[in-house]
């Protein structure tokens, strides 16, 4: 696909600008192929995971990697964050210390970002491979094994302890910023004790950010839903200054050569599922255009929707 007016080269691991709740506009890094990760959270937007793994390789080729980023780059977009995320976990990749290296000196103007489940902290080499990253976004949401089972759904050798002991070594040594985001599933990890033990090992880890999240997207399973008011309420009381990820989005201003419209539509809904509007304004192009596009292709059988307080909602197949 083509984005953001860098014509005549096409993008495989690079994905928008979009707009984040938390890093304003970001331009997504995929290092991962689709859905290889170490946990099959049952909210993850992006769908099951069909590869469970904590085999760390090089999944996707750092010279490739490397060669988008420099191009798109090279034409200053106006970015927030350039941020590993995507489709899987990033941390599985086993050279995304090189591809940081690359953007930090070749482009030390733009900050970058890292969402990740934290569940390879534990390794030391992990831990130093990510030291320079302005922003690490750790999910934490949970400290019991059953909920941890129930919920995130882990690879076997992954246990909770460990993966919280992997975070606090990784808070001691890392000079820049420590999110932490906490997904509240109803029925699952709302309970007042489990929030409050929660709390005890948030006080451990010493974040320097605590953001609360609720489904605002498909899930992997469909039956999850969103928390109420009272819920949020009560994680509010009990963990003190947090903050709630609400539905604003930054959307880019710039004006993009998209290339295949078909191409990166596809490809942005399928990092998250999306509105029409939320394409729209993601893609910079006309509302009336996306919607009959998107509906193109949900009656072709290439994606489906699901009906959400929010709106409808696009995605790739399960």
């Amino acid at each position: 696909m083509k984005i953001m007016g860098r014509k005549h080269q096409e993008y495989k691991h690079l994905f928008g600008p979009i707009p984040s709740r938390r890093l304003g506009v970001s331009l997504g890094v995929d290092l991962m192929p689709h859905k290889t990760c170490s946990l099959d959270c049952i909210y993850c937007e992006c769908g099951k995971t069909t590869c469970l793994t904590l085999q760390r390789d090089e999944y996707t080729p750092v010279d490739r990697i490397k060669k988008e980023l420099d191009y798109f780059l090279s034409g200053d977009p106006k970015l927030d964050h350039i941020t590993f995320s995507g489709s899987g976990e990033p941390l599985l990749h086993s050279r995304i210390r090189e591809i940081i290296y690359f953007i930090k000196n070749k482009f030390p103007q733009y900050k970058i970002a890292l969402l990740t489940n934290g569940t390879l902290l534990g390794n030391p080499e992990v831990r130093e491979d990510i030291i320079d990253i302005d922003i690490v976004k750790v999910s934490v949401d949970t400290v019991s094994e059953d909920i941890f089972a129930k919920l995130n759904r882990p690879h076997s050798d992954l246990n909770v302890k460990t993966v919280i002991d992997g975070l606090i070594s990784f808070k001691k040594i890392l000079k820049k910023q420590l999110w932490i985001e906490f997904f509240l599933v109803p029925g699952i990890n709302d309970g007042e004790a489990e929030i409050k033990s929660i709390n005890e090992v948030l006080k451990s880890i010493n974040p320097d950010n605590i953001h609360v999240n609720s489904l605002d997207r498909p899930g992997t399973e469909k039956w999850v839903q969103a928390a109420d008011k009272e819920k949020l309420k009560m994680v509010a009381d009990i963990l003190g200054d947090v903050g709630f990820i609400g539905q604003k989005e930054i959307y880019p201003t710039e004006k993009k050569d998209i290339g295949n419209f078909h191409q990166h539509l596809l490809s942005t809904i399928k990092r998250r599922p999306c509105t029409a509007d939320d394409v729209s304004k993601i893609l910079g192009t006309r509302f009336s255009e996306t919607k009959r596009h998107l509906e193109v292709l949900n009656k072709k059988g290439e994606i489906e929707k699901q009906k959400m307080s929010r709106g409808v909602f696009y995605m790739m197949k399960s």
